[in-house]
């Protein structure tokens, strides 16, 4: 009742902040899911849908929560899933911080790892000219492979902030909250009884529609080349509007087009 409520006074308030996220969950109440949808469809651009099921999962299964904590999550900021309460709370945004843009990566698999509409250097692995794959899985191997690098980048960038931040930038006021921080004489910064690996993914639905819209129309159509393609993105389309148009309307991931 108190999640309808909230809803409603979103629909009816009609303000951007605070933001909303929704834990969805199989065994929720369709009355509940329904204004769900009422309230996106308003525009507003919330609540966002997070998978319940499977964030309780992530907490118990890959970061060592118990099922009563597992079950007991909220977002961090925006996106990330983390438990709550007072003991074992994400105590700061670096505790995973970090952020990848995947149609950049995306830009640099067409590119064989090269940087060619900002940075103008290699920033990527060579993985292969894309005008020579013959099939998508070759394409779809090399976006793997950049966009592993570019993460293992943000891992290591982030285990070196997260010492600064032990070592430069205690929380006292923020750790006099937390039980486990009380209890053991540990700033929260260092504390790690349940981490929060936290990233933020840009502009990946970006990246895979434009994936799905290469396989279509290059590699199962083959109505244009890699060649066509790479020339359209390096004039940024002027000159290619039909093409263009084309690759708008192609199928889009997850919408069983």
């Amino acid at each position: 009742d108190m999640t309808d409520a909230i809803l409603e006074a979103a629909r009816n308030i009609r303000t951007t902040e605070p933001s909303i996220g929704f834990r969805w969950n199989s065994k929720g109440r369709e009355k509940t899911k329904k204004l769900v949808f009422e309230c996106i469809r308003d525009g507003l651009g919330f609540p966002s849908i997070k998978n319940d099921e499977l964030n309780i999962d992530q907490i118990k299964n890959h970061f060592g929560g118990t099922d009563e904590e597992a079950r007991d999550w909220a977002l961090v900021l925006c996106m990330s899933p983390g438990h709550c309460g007072r003991r074992k709370a994400s105590k700061a945004r670096t505790e995973g911080g970090g952020g990848s843009f995947t149609a950049k990566v995306l830009e640099l698999t067409l590119a064989d790892g090269y940087d060619w509409s900002y940075a103008n250097m290699q920033m990527g692995p060579h993985t292969g000219d894309p005008r020579e794959f013959k099939t998508y899985d070759e394409l779809w191997e090399a976006f793997r492979e950049q966009n592993d690098y570019v993460n293992d980048l943000i891992w290591r960038s982030k285990d070196v902030t997260r010492k600064l931040q032990i070592d430069y930038l205690q929380l006292p006021f923020l750790s006099s909250l937390d039980d486990g921080c009380m209890d053991t004489g540990v700033d929260g910064t260092k504390l790690q009884e349940l981490p929060n690996p936290w990233l933020q993914v840009h502009t990946a639905i970006s990246a895979c529609n434009s994936m799905t819209a290469m396989k279509k129309l290059i590699y199962e159509d083959k109505k244009y080349t890699m060649e066509q393609l790479i020339k359209a993105l390096h004039a940024n389309w002027e000159g290619y509007e039909e093409m263009r148009q084309d690759f708008v309307k192609a199928p889009k991931w997850g919408n069983d087009d």
